[in-house]
C-alpha cells in the first residue's frame, strides 16, 4: 500500500515554501513536489505588502498543482516565531490510592493544562510536557505504567496569533483547500533536529532567516520560552549593497564568497562579475568588516534573548543553529559563537543527504505533519 503525501507551506521571512512528500524507507522523505515563491515577507510581526499575501498564495499553489497532479484537500501550515509565543502551566492530580498511571490521567493534565491558557489574540496549537512528576517528587519524562498516588507535571503551551490563523484561513478557503492545520515551526524543529536525550537538559535553537531570527528553550518535550527578532541575512546582503555600491542581487552574490576567517593584506580583494557583465574588485576586509558588523548586531541580540529568558546554568546549555540567513556565509556559525561566548554547532535533519540546516524548518515540519497523518 502507498504511503500517503502530506502537504506542507512554510511562511518564511522572505518566500513561501510548499512541499508534497511521503515517508519513503531508511528513514528519508519522498519529494513528489516543491516550490519556492518570493514576496515581500514580514516585519515585527506584520506582513508588508498583506494585500499581496493571496496572489503569492496562489502562484505557490500554481506551481505545485503543476507538478502534483492528485489535488490538494489538507495542508499543514508553520507558524513562525513573530507570530507566536510559548506560556506554561504547572497541573497536578491526586488518586485515592496508589496506582499505575494510565494514558487517561496524562490526557487529564494535558487538557487541564489547555483550558488554563486563555490569552486574548492567541490561539493554541500544542499543550506538550516539559516533565512529568511523581510521589516525592520524582520527575520522569514518560509516566505511563509507573505508580504514584499523584501525577503533575509542567507543560509548554505554544500559541499563535489568531490574526494570522485568520488571514491564511480566508486565503486557503478562496484557494480551494478544505482542510487547515497550523504548526508551530520553531516547535517542530525542535522535536525534529534534537534527539530526546538531548531535551532532556535545556538546549537552545537559535533560526536565523532572511528578516527574522528565532530563539527556542527546548526541554522535555515541549519549549520553555521562545522569542523573536526582526533581523537576519537579508540584511547582511543589504548592507553589502550599501557599503559596496552594488546591486542587490550582485551583492548576494559577494556575500556566497566572503570568508569571514580571512584576513587580507592590504590589496587583497573579492573579484565579482556582475549582472551587468563588469568586473568589480571589493576589498576584502572592507567587505569582511561590513559582513562581521551586522553579525555582531544579530550576535548581540541574541544573547540578550538568551539572558532575559534563561535560567540556572546559562553557560551550559548546547547551542544549535538552523536556517539559511548565515549558514552558508563560510565562517558565519563560528563567528556568532565567538561573539556570544559559546560553541554552536548547525541543526540539521536526520535525513539523508538533506541533512543542511536551511532545510532544517521545512523538513520539520513534513516530519511533524507524517507522523500526525499516520
Amino acid at each position: 500500500m502507498a504511503k500517503e503525501c502530506v502537504t506542507v507551506v512554510e511562511i518564511g521571512s522572505s518566500k513561501l515554501s510548499c512541499m508534497v512528500a511521503q515517508r519513503g524507507i531508511n528513514g528519508i522523505f519522498n519529494v513528489k513536489a516543491k516550490a519556492v515563491v518570493p514576496y515581500a515577507g514580514f516585519y515585527e510581526g506584520e506582513f508588508i505588502e498583506k494585500a499581496m499575501l493571496e496572489d503569492a498564495v496562489r502562484s505557490l499553489f500554481d506551481e505545485i498543482q503543476s507538478v502534483y497532479k492528485k489535488g490538494v484537500q489538507k495542508i499543514y501550515v508553520g507558524v513562525p516565531a513573530e507570530f507566536s509565543k510559548v506560556d506554561s502551566s504547572k497541573e497536578q492530580i491526586t488518586f485515592r490510592a496508589k496506582r499505575a498511571i494510565r494514558q487517561k490521567d496524562i490526557d487529564q493534565l494535558l487538557q487541564n493544562a489547555s483550558s488554563r491558557i486563555d490569552e486574548d489574540g492567541m490561539e493554541i496549537l500544542s499543550v506538550n510536557p516539559i516533565y512529568y512528576s511523581l510521589d516525592d517528587n520524582r520527575r520522569t519524562h514518560q509516566p505511563l505504567g509507573l505508580k504514584a498516588t499523584k501525577l503533575a507535571g509542567e507543560f509548554s503551551v505554544v500559541l499563535a496569533q489568531s490574526a494570522f490563523i485568520q488571514t491564511f484561513n480566508k486565503i486557503w478557503a478562496r484557494v480551494g483547500v478544505e482542510q487547515v492545520e497550523y504548526l508551530s515551526e520553531a516547535f517542530c524543529e525542535a522535536m525534529f533536529i534534537l534527539e530526546k536525550e538531548e531535551r532532556e537538559r535545556t538546549c537552545i535553537i537559535i533560526d536565523i532567516g532572511a528578516r527574522s531570527t528565532s530563539v527556542a528553550f527546548v526541554k522535555g518535550d515541549g519549549l520553555t520560552n521562545l522569542t523573536s527578532f526582526s533581523m537576519g541575512g537579508s540584511h547582511i546582503t543589504s548592507d553589502l549593497s550599501e557599503a559596496c555600491s552594488i546591486s542587490y542581487a550582485d551583492a548576494k552574490t559577494l556575500k556566497k564568497q566572503i570568508v569571514l576567517s580571512l584576513v587580507g593584506d592590504a590589496d587583497d580583494v573579492y573579484e565579482l562579475s556582475t549582472l551587468g557583465g563588469r568586473i568589480v574588485t571589493i576589498p576584502m576586509n572592507y567587505a569582511n568588516s561590513v559582513v562581521s558588523y551586522r553579525l555582531e548586531m544579530i550576535a548581540t541580540t541574541i544573547n540578550e534573548c538568551i539572558r532575559l529568558f534563561a535560567k540556572e546554568y546559562v553557560p551550559y546549555y548546547p547551542i544549535y543553529l538552523c536556517g539559511a540567513g548565515i549558514s552558508k556565509i563560510k565562517g558565519g556559525k563560528d563567528f556568532i559563537a565567538k561573539c556570544i561566548g559559546r560553541n554552536i554547532a548547525y541543526g540539521v535533519p536526520p535525513i539523508p543527504a538533506m541533512d543542511k540546516p536551511e532545510l532544517s524548518g521545512m523538513l520539520s515540519l513534513v516530519n511533524t505533519a507524517l507522523d500526525k497523518n499516520a
